[in-house]
Parts: C-alpha cells; structure tokens; sequence
C-alpha cells in the first residue's frame, strides 16, 4: 500500500513538473491562424482565435484580449449594450470550447499593433502576442493600358501603383527585361523614353511585386509612337473659278493621322458650319460651292493629331470667266479705214483677239504677216479685269466684209462673240460668167442678171443701147424684179429680138454695165464622119467624128439606123447612145452585109442623117479573148490575198456568133527572171469548167510564188483564144487559217433538200403516231403485232365464206384422247381464232 500511494505521488509530481514547464515555455495560450505577424489588407475582416491548451480548462480564468495599449477589448454584447451601435469595429467573441476570438470588422490602419492574449492559470498569469499589420493591396493609380509617345521627343510611360509595404517596380519590354541607361530611365512611377524612335513602339509590362506580403501583379500598356502632324503639300497660292464648285486640298503626315479643319484667316471663322464650305476632317479636302468674289482671301488648313498641331496659310484667288462687254457692228465703204473695238472682262483680264470667219486662224497681235493692212493691239486693266482688242483694218476691201468673231480668253475659259463688218462697194458682176443664151421657134427665154453690191443696186435694162421700158414692141418683154437681182424675159417673136442686151446696175458708189448675148438657135449639123472600130461575127463599134456645136447647146444623143443591103430604110434598124458612150451593136447576123447612117440631137431637135457606112459582118467563129480582171489596176501582175489560193475572174468575151458553152482554166506555175516570167515544165493543169461561171478558185497553191492563169471560152466551133493574169500567192501565216471557198453542184443541193424534206415527214409521222395513234408507222406496228392472227384468219376467210358474226367450229381429232376446237369469229374487220382442248369424256 505504502508503494502504491509512494508510485502515485511520483506521478503527481511528474505531471505537475510537465505542466510548469509547458506554461513556462508559452505553450499554455494558442492564437490561430498561426504566424507571426499577421499581415492583412485595410478593409478585410480578420478574426484571431486564443485558445487554452494542455491544461485543465477549470484552472483557466480572466481569458481576454489586450490592445496595443493594453487595453482590454471589450465583447460584441458589451459594446452593442453601451453604445447601441449593432456591430462594433473590434470586439472579443467567446466561444462553447473556451477560445476567445478577436474580430477585425473590417481592418483599418489605426488597428495595426500588438494585441495580446492574457490568462490566469492557478493564479498564475499568462500571455501571448501576436504583431497585427494593416497592409494595402496593390492598386494602380495611374498606369493607362494605351499611352502613346511622340516621334524624336521624350516620353514618360506612366505606372503609378501604391501599396502598404511599399511596392517594387520592374519593367519589361516584349517580355524582356529593361534596365536604366542612354535610352531608358526607370523612375518612381513611370518609364522614360529618351529621343522616341519607332522602333519604341510595342507592348511594355510594368510589374509591381510587395516582397512581405508576396503580392504580384503586372499591367500590359500598349505603347504607340505618335509622329506630330507635318504639312507634305506646301502650295501657298490656289485659283479657283467663280460659279463652279471647287476644292482646296491640304495634306499633312502625321501618326496617327492626322485630322482638319479650315479657318478663314480675316474674319476667323471655323468653316466647318459655314454655309457653301463643306470640310472633309479626314482628307483635309475643303469644298466651296458657287464660288464667288468675296471668297478671296487667306485661308488656313489646321492638321491636328494626339501628337500636335500643324497649319498652312494658303492664299486663294477667285478667277472668273471671261465675258465679253462690248462688240458693235461697222459699216465702212471700199478703201478707207475702220477699227472694229472688242472689250471683255474676266479675271485675270482675258487676251483678246479677233478670227474672220472665213479663215482658220485668228489675227496675231500686231501686223498681220499675210496683210500688213491690218493691225492689231490690246490694252489691260489688272485692277478692273478688263481688256479692251482693236483691230484696225487700212484700205478696206471687199474681201475684209462678213462676220469677225472676237474672242476673249484667260485660264478659266474662252468666251466668243460675233460682229460684222460691212464693207459697202459699188456694183459687180462677179459671180456672172459671159455666156450667150439661146431661143428658137419664139420660145421665151429668161436673162438673169445678178448685181453684188453695198447698199443694194438698182437695175435696169437695154436692148442695143436702148432702154427696153421705153421701146414699144408690145409684150415681148417682161421684168421681174429690179436688183440686186433682176430677170428679163424675152419672146423673140421675130429677129430683132436677138441682139446685144445689157444689164445696167447702180448704188451711191457707182454704176456697172453686164453684156448678155441673145442668139437664134438650131438643129446640129450632120455627123462628118462614121468608122468601124472593132467588127465581130454579130457585133460592131464604131468611131463617130461629131459636127461642131456650141458651148451652150451641146448635143445629148446619136442614133444609129441600120439595115440589110437588100432592105429599104423603111424597115431599117434604130440604136440610140448617149454622147461620149461606147457606140457598140450587138445582136447582127454573120456573114451579112449592113448599111450604117447616123444622126444626132440637141435640145433644138435632130440633124439630118449623114456618116454613111456599108461594113459585112464576118462568119462565125470561135470565141474572143476573155477580158481578165485584177485586184490592182495598171499592174505587172495581181496578189493573192491568201497562200494557197487564188480567185480567177473574167468579163464574158463576144462569142462570135455562136452561144459559148463554157470556160476552160489552165494554171501554170512561173519563174521570174529580171522581170520576165517563164513556165515551169510539169507544172501546168488544166480545170475545165462547167456553165457560164465568170470567176474560178485555183487552190492547192504554193506560197510566195507567181503563177500565170489562161482562160479560154469554147463554144460549138471551138476553144477561142485565151485571156491570161499573172498573179503572186501570199506568203505563208500558219496563225491566219485560210478560209476555202468550197462549191456544191445541184444534185448535191438537190439531195440535201430532198433528205430534210424526208427527215421532216419521219418527224411529224412519229408525232402522228404517238399523239393520235395514226400513220405510216402506226400502221406498221399494228400490222406486225397482229401477222399471225390475220394471216390465218385470211385462210379461213377463204375458205369457209362464213357469214358475218358466225363462229364455226372445227374440231380435229388428236391422238391424246384430246380433241381441239377452234372457234372463228369475224366482225367485218378482222377474223379472231380461238382454240381450246376438250377431253374425250368431258362434258364440255
């Protein structure tokens, strides 16, 4: 017993000495979360929590919490029953298990201290502290995610961040890492960029770290390099046109780029509102609508980026139009002087010149090199815009009279305006030719006179230098009009009528005298001499030598009369050709003597026959030469148009009395030798043609080669003598194809129609058939699918001669036992067979 009780001291003991030595060493208090300090952002709720451990929770008294003052803070039952507030911002909160919790509500600076937690162990006092630090999170006061810079400046890139502990500040530029030297300067709150270059421009990363707390962030700020704005086109003077609509351009460089706007530099006023101003902000373009004087002046162009500002004083001037003032009409007689005065306005003051209209050119300033009559000068007023042209004409002619154009032109434009000067002269017959007129039979005839002159001339006539208004012969005389244009009209109704006639015109500048000749007329003379030109077996031309005649009575036709030696003119033949024609006639007989005589006719009427001549037609013959025809006149030899080919052409030659039956073509290649041609040996072939064709292609051709072509006409006597060309192939071109000329006879065109013609008739014979069941081919159809059955059925038709709608039965006996019926029905159409098999004990 006595060990028993000794072993349960010597526990006691140990215990206690544990538990000395475990509050001696401060593990009797605990405060979670764990860590010394603790380190919590301004504005979050923190709660720390003391608690008893290793030791018997009786023992445990006056738990409670100390301020930095050591003070001890009071519960939320407490302080909510002192002061009515609903939730204090710090206070104590004890919980089931004896921990003690102090509650942040929220953390604010004035917090930040030591607060310890103290309690009485046997009446033994014990402690525990812990460091509560207020720290502020990282924020970002001024650190913009887009920043630019200026072009060849400095820059700051901003990053202001703060926080509590201090934070640190890197920066990295790409994700590389940037240090301070020439070009970077890392500063407190910003990065600075000495002497900007576009290489600077890119993504930077400002990155802010608090070593105590761990905290770390970045910002990403996208840098662009901005370039102030700069004025490339550097035009100071501009023209625009009064009443148009004009632009004014103004173009400036700049990063970005840059925006504009216009002021006009008196009155200052921004045209962006103005009315008639219109201003493009993005192409620096200004508009001006109806322009008009008072848009003169100085304008300014404003060119204005993130980076800068740029302008441009830009004068304007307003021009105008030419417009011509003044341009009277001048009246000045032969052989004096005139000037004819044009004034204009415009801005800047027009030149003005003058053009007659009758030439192309205008005047030049000065005397006039082709006439040194006329003279031209100009005077300019800059202040008025005005200009005053005067073109002084010495020793006026006739030819200076008509319309004069003056023109006026500056930059803007061209103005004209017609004037005229009338240059007054006496009369003249100038556009009167000398010319005798002719009468016959008292046929009236009309005297024309024509009088040009300035003022207009008076007319009168004479016959034989006595004024016809004071002879006495009736009405053989009438007058229409008396100038400047005047007709006499005369009805010789005997000789004295013909003679000297006069046409006498007068103004106040002179008087004029114009001699017309009235003669009598008659009928041609008779035809001096007539020749055979050429002479066939059927045709003649004849060479005819014409009686004289006068200018004023040519003569229109000649005729022909012909007829057999042994006929009388009575029954004779009559030709008629026009003067200056091909006197040819065709259609005579061969081997027959003609006889020829010939007349011609005026507008009197016809002369006597005359130019006799008895000419015997030769006997028929073979043809004549065929006449060739050439691409070119007057050449040694045609060309081809194409390499392998080569079109022949005639005119159809005289067929000497019989009809010609067809053509024959011989093709031969040639050499040319010092421009004679010779006939290759082998190389001729002959086409022979049929019909009257008057043209042939020769294919198969070589290229670049002459070749001689003969044409022969045949008719039943025979081939006649051969018309001939020398023609020259082209010269090969593989990328110009040739196009054949590719002849098809009648029966070929005859079979292609008669082969459509078939092709249509299957056509509708198949829509017959399908559509309304009709037709050839219907009827072939059905004709076959029913062969079988008509054939028999026509068998039996024969030779049974049933009547209509009988049945007949035919009943052969087979072998079997089996009998078979056939049973023939005929309905007036055609005979239906029917065969069945009975049994020999059927009852059928």
């Amino acid at each position: 017993m006595a060990s028993l009780c000794g072993r349960a001291t010597a526990v006691a003991i140990l215990v206690l000495l544990n538990l000395v030595s475990a509050l001696t060493n401060g593990q009797f208090l605990e405060i979670l979360p764990p860590g010394d300090p603790q380190s919590r952002p301004t504005g979050s709720r923190l709660m720390l929590t003391c608690k008893q451990t290793g030791a018997d929770p009786n023992l445990v008294t006056n738990l409670q919490w100390l301020d930095p003052n050591n003070r001890a803070i009071e519960s939320r039952s407490t302080f909510q029953s002192k002061t009515g507030s609903p939730t204090p911002g710090l206070y104590t909160e004890l919980h089931q298990d004896a921990s003690l919790s102090l509650v942040f509500n929220p953390l604010r600076d004035e917090q930040a201290g030591t607060y310890t937690c103290s309690a009485n162990y046997a009446n033994e006092p014990f402690n525990k502290s812990v460091q509560v630090d207020a720290i502020d999170a990282l924020k970002w006061l001024d650190a913009p995610e887009h920043q630019f810079a200026i072009l060849n400046e400095e820059a700051l890139i901003k990053c202001k961040v703060t926080a509590r502990p201090a934070p640190t500040v890197t920066w990295l530029k790409d994700d590389q890492p940037i240090f301070t030297n020439d070009h970077y300067i890392v500063e407190t709150h910003a990065l600075k960029i000495t002497n900007v270059q576009m290489e600077d421009q890119g993504v930077y990363t400002c990155q802010a770290a608090v070593v105590r707390s761990g905290e770390f962030d970045e910002r990403k700020i996208s840098v662009e390099v901005h370039e102030k704005p700069k004025i490339e086109e550097r035009q100071s003077q501009v023209e625009i046109v009064e009443g148009k609509t004009e632009t004014i351009a103004c173009k400036a460089r700049g990063i970005p780029p840059p925006r504009y706007s216009w002021v006009k530099s008196l009155t200052k006023e921004n045209l962006t509102t103005v009315d008639r101003f219109r201003v493009d902000s993005e192409e620096g373009i200004l508009t001006i609508n109806n322009v008009n004087r008072e848009d003169s002046g100085e304008y300014q162009c404003i060119a204005e980026n993130a980076a800068g500002i740029a302008s441009l004083d830009i004068r304007v001037d307003v021009m105008s139009k030419p417009k011509i003032m003044e341009f009277l009409n001048r009246t000045m007689p032969v052989g004096k002087q005139v000037e004819i005065t044009c004034k204009a306005f415009g801005r800047p003051p027009p030149e003005v010149t003058f053009r007659k209209h009758t030439t192309v050119k205008p005047f030049v300033k000065g005397l006039q090199p082709e006439d040194d009559r006329i003279q031209l000068q100009a005077m300019y007023d800059n202040q008025r815009g005005e200009t005053v042209a005067s073109l002084t004409i010495q020793n006026i002619l006739r030819k200076d009279d008509g319309l004069y154009e003056c023109i006026a032109t500056n930059k803007v434009a061209t103005a004209y305006k017609n004037g005229h000067l009338t240059v007054e002269f006496p009369p003249s017959f100038e556009s009167m030719e000398n010319q005798t007129m002719w009468s016959w039979e008292q046929r009236p005839v009309n005297l024309t006179c024509i009088a040009e002159s300035i003022p207009n001339a008076t007319i009168r006539w004479m016959l034989n230098d006595r004024e016809i208004e004071r002879l006495d012969i009736g009405n053989s005389f009438r007058i229409t009009g008396n100038g400047p244009i005047s007709t006499l009209t005369v009805t010789p109704n005997d000789i004295r009528f013909y003679g000297d006639y006069k046409c006498v015109a007068s103004n106040i500048h002179g008087k004029r005298e114009k001699l017309i000749v009235l003669r009598e007329a008659g009928r041609p003379g008779t035809v001096l001499e007539s020749r055979m030109a050429e002479l066939t077996a059927t045709t003649i031309s004849f060479s005819i030598l014409l009686p004289p005649t006068e200018p004023e009575l040519p003569l229109q036709t000649i005729t022909v009369q012909y007829k057999e030696v042994n006929q009388n003119w009575p029954e004779a033949k009559n030709r008629t050709w026009s003067i200056n024609s091909p006197y040819v006639l065709e259609n005579l007989k061969p081997e027959t003597n003609y006889e020829f005589r010939f007349r011609v006719r005026n507008q009197v009427g016809e002369s006597n026959w005359g130019g006799n001549l008895v000419q015997i037609t030769p006997q028929r013959t073979i043809p004549a030469a065929p006449k060739m025809k050439m691409r070119k006149d007057n050449a040694n030899y045609d060309e081809s148009l194409y390499a392998h080919q080569y079109e022949v052409q005639w005119i159809a030659p005289s067929d000497n009395g019989e009809p010609i039956q067809d053509y024959d073509v011989r093709c031969c290649e040639m050499t040319r030798i010092d421009d004679e041609f010779k006939v290759l040996e082998g190389t001729c072939r002959n086409e022979p043609l049929k019909g009257l064709r008057l043209k042939h292609w020769l294919k198969n051709l070589k290229p670049n080669t002459f070749y001689r072509a003969d044409v022969r006409a045949r008719n039943i006597i025979g081939y006649g003598d051969p018309g001939f060309v020398l023609f020259k192939t082209a010269a090969a071109n593989p990328s110009k194809p040739e196009f054949y000329n590719h002849e098809i006879s009648s029966a070929a065109v005859i079979g292609i129609v008669v082969a459509i013609l078939f092709i249509i008739i299957v056509i509708i014979d198949v829509i017959c058939c399908c559509a309304h069941k009709t037709g050839i081919i219907f009827y072939v159809c059905e004709r076959s699918r029913r062969k079988p059955v008509d054939e028999e059925d026509a068998k039996l038709g024969r030779e049974e001669k049933e009547p209509l709608k009988e049945e007949k039965k035919i009943t052969p006996i087979i072998d079997s036992g089996l009998r078979r019926e056939t049973s023939i029905t005929f309905d007036g159409k055609r005979s239906v067979s029917k065969t069945g098999f009975v049994g020999k004990d059927s009852a059928v």
